[in-house]
């Protein structure tokens, strides 16, 4: 009984440091974005607060897993531990030009890839895109703090709506000839 109880006590550690190295060695890179990006400021019609959105936001989705797990059915696994950038490089209601960035793991490179349903809706952004039954929903609310902005991801396949503070990213015109 208690050389079975040490094998497994091993056993399972060995499988945790294995994990853990896996978890460790693996490179994620950074959302990319287009080299020939730019942001267009906001007009004088655009309000104030819809017109904090302008620019580039970076950050994650927070991944609360409510009780009974089931992380598969619950979160968009495509999204897990990536990082996030959305460019909102032109406003002008009722339209947004809109770019969508995820960070790249060893098994998944990063892309970005422009919104075309991309809106306003009061002082906030809607992004969507995907194909059917597989839609993704992004909702970008300016803070009150303007180097913050809130957001929510929602799928048609999970009923869970992700949250993320995105910070928002310094911006410089790119010179001509880079």
């Amino acid at each position: 009984m208690r050389r079975w109880r040490m094998t497994n006590l091993v056993v399972i550690i060995g499988v945790l440091v294995f994990w853990g190295l896996s978890v460790a060695v693996a490179q994620v890179t950074d959302p990319p974005l287009p080299a020939n990006l730019k942001i267009i400021p906001p007009g004088a019609g655009v309000s104030p607060r819809l017109a904090q959105l302008s620019g580039i936001w970076e950050g994650s989705w927070n991944y609360e897993a409510p009780p009974g797990g089931g992380l598969r059915k619950l979160f968009p696994m495509d999204m897990m531990g990536r990082g996030v950038r959305i460019a909102i490089v032109e406003i002008t209601p009722p339209k947004v030009e809109a770019i969508y960035s995820l960070g790249g793991s060893p098994d998944r490179p990063g892309r970005w890839f422009g919104v075309r349903d991309a809106s306003v809706s009061g002082d906030s952004i809607i992004l969507k895109w995907g194909k059917p039954g597989r839609k993704k929903t992004v909702t970008l609310r300016p803070s009150g703090n303007p180097g913050v902005a809130h957001g929510t991801l929602q799928t048609e396949t999970v009923a869970h709506v992700l949250k993320a503070s995105l910070g928002k990213k310094e911006y410089r015109t790119p010179l001509k000839g880079n």
